[in-house]
């Protein structure tokens, strides 16, 4: 049994399944794979992809009956990957924008590549306070966060919960994203293992690949806790308890490529 918390599986919304047959397919590969439940996850991106609740729902209804009339065994839910603007807590308190199940008040958010915004732990505060949980997407793929890890650090010290790609630690991306995903794992800063699935090539919906690494490096507690207990802490609109990151020493320059190079020694 395994719980994906993050797929673009509902077709025809943003850059994931183009249409049902993609996300059949997508469907019955996760299912093959061991994973039971998805949630659905489609991009909310200010001014490019703005799926509002009610649009996801509604798809998100359609992929019930189409899973349903295929008899494949996949429980799904209802949620969106949201990149990171200010409106956005205005948006979920309106009923706008989803929540991850659509309730229980977690939310999915995709940090900008290009810089990251000076007021993000306000930012983060002011979700939090009117009642949200943050979950950051795939961390490791963050080139700020890998010359910063700090601030990740800093984040999930705070409470936020993060999310690692399955691709990333099978080096679909590069070796620089797997040894930083790595990294993560090792120092317990990511808390869930998802696909981030978008097809049948580059971030298939499988977990099981990236769990027996996992479970290499942190051991078979780790990998359950990742893929089960918090996907339904989560999905029950629980606390997730807490599981303190493993600091990490850095040099002056505090950088991902210094630390890396002291880890190797």
């Amino acid at each position: 049994m395994m719980i994906d918390m993050h797929s673009h599986i509902l077709p025809g919304l943003d850059d994931g399944a183009s249409d049902w047959e993609q996300a059949l397919a997508m469907a019955r590969a996760a299912v093959d794979d061991g994973i039971t439940e998805m949630i659905c996850t489609p991009h909310w991106v200010l001014g490019k992809y703005e799926n509002t609740r009610e649009a996801i729902l509604q798809r998100f209804s359609e992929f019930e009956s189409h899973l349903a009339a295929a008899q494949i065994p996949l429980k799904i839910h209802p949620g969106a990957e949201l990149r990171i603007d200010t409106s956005i807590p205005a948006r979920l308190k309106s009923g706008e924008l989803i929540t991850l199940g659509n309730g229980g008040g977690y939310v999915l958010l995709e940090l900008p590549e290009e810089t990251l915004p000076d007021h993000l732990h306000d930012f983060f505060w002011n979700l939090q306070i009117n009642g949200f949980r943050p979950i950051l997407s795939h961390v490791e793929r963050n080139p700020i966060l890998r010359e910063h890890p700090r601030r990740l650090q800093n984040w999930v010290e705070g409470g936020i919960l993060t999310q690692v790609t399955a691709a990333s630690l099978l080096e679909e991306f590069s070796t620089e994203i797997r040894e930083f995903a790595l990294m993560l794992v090792e120092h317990r800063l990511v808390h869930m293992l998802v696909t981030d699935a978008h097809g049948l090539r580059m971030r298939k919906p499988q977990l099981s690949a990236a769990c027996q690494v996992i479970e290499e490096i942190a051991g078979s507690e780790t990998v359950e806790r990742m893929v089960l207990d918090t996907p339904r802490h989560i999905l029950q609109g629980e606390a997730v308890p807490p599981v303190d990151p493993i600091p990490f020493a850095l040099t002056k320059k505090g950088g991902f490529w210094s630390f890396l190079k002291n880890r190797k020694k």
